[in-house]
């Protein structure tokens, strides 16, 4: 059935899917992106709203292969409840060059160039904010450092709880619990990450602007964009032109979505 509301992370997904949804659905802002699937489950089962939520990419996955289709991030009943950007963020649309060159009339190969410019110079800064997206990953969660022994239901007791046994138990839970974080954060582990992504996030890779748009974090390719490139584009700041990117799409709904098989794709599922 088609989605009735479709909680976004902050203001600015909520102004731009508001003009690209047009009202179907209604776009309502939700916070931290941690938070918005339990918002999205919550007026489905409590409110009876059919409710979704579609959320960054961030560091949190690796891209998808299809990068032409919407990519789900989590299911309810069998159903869609929620959905991830293909690309890292919602900056990551807004300074496509196909965005740019509609919006300012910068010529699409130049500001590909400029990207793929960028994106060589910020290389190493992805790389380390990958790899420590990656351990992040890896870590147990807080819940599973549990205060409880795991055969046991809410009305059980262990069957030995001496000091002893007890003891023993909550420091092996502990050692346990610290080992599997220390693994994950020695330096041979970090060491074999930041290799494997500096091979993925080559300059190879990164000279193509499809793939700096998918793999480098949007505010940060805005962040290093020169001081000349900003005043060509009659821009003091990098907020300043994504502000200016922005209104664009605002007043050019039907163009920004022809510019993106998964926005497409996306509405599709939405309403489907």
């Amino acid at each position: 059935m088609p989605l009735s509301t479709l909680i976004v992370e902050g203001s600015l997904d909520v102004q731009i899917m508001t003009a690209v949804l047009r009202g179907d659905p209604l776009v309502e802002p939700g916070g931290s992106k941690n938070a918005l699937k339990p918002q999205a489950l919550k007026k489905r089962t409590a409110d009876k709203v059919l409710a979704g939520y579609l959320r960054d990419r961030d560091f949190d996955y690796e891209p998808p292969d299809d990068r032409d289709s919407a990519a789900v991030d989590s299911t309810h009943v069998g159903a869609t409840l929620g959905w991830r950007w293909v690309r890292h963020e919602i900056e990551n649309y807004l300074i496509d060059p196909l965005i740019v060159e509609g919006a300012l009339g910068v010529d699409a190969q130049v500001w590909s160039d400029t990207l793929t410019g960028v994106a060589s110079r910020i290389r190493w800064y992805q790389i380390a904010r990958w790899t420590l997206g990656e351990v992040r990953r890896a870590l147990p969660p807080q819940y599973e450092l549990r205060t409880r022994c795991d055969a046991l239901g809410d009305f059980q007791l262990p069957d030995e709880i001496s000091e002893s046994a007890c003891l023993t138990w909550c420091r092996n839970s502990i050692v346990g619990y610290r080992d599997r974080i220390a693994e994950q954060m020695s330096d041979t582990k970090v060491a074999a990450l930041i290799e494997a992504r500096s091979v993925a996030l080559s300059p190879e890779c990164l000279a193509q602007v499809d793939n700096a748009l998918v793999w480098c974090s949007g505010k940060d390719l805005l962040a290093g964009l020169s001081a000349a490139v900003l005043e060509s584009a009659k821009a003091q700041t990098p907020g300043e032109l994504r502000s200016r990117l922005r209104d664009w799409i605002r007043s050019h709904p039907d163009a920004a979505v022809d510019c993106f098989a998964e926005w497409r794709d996306l509405i599709r599922q939405l309403r489907a």
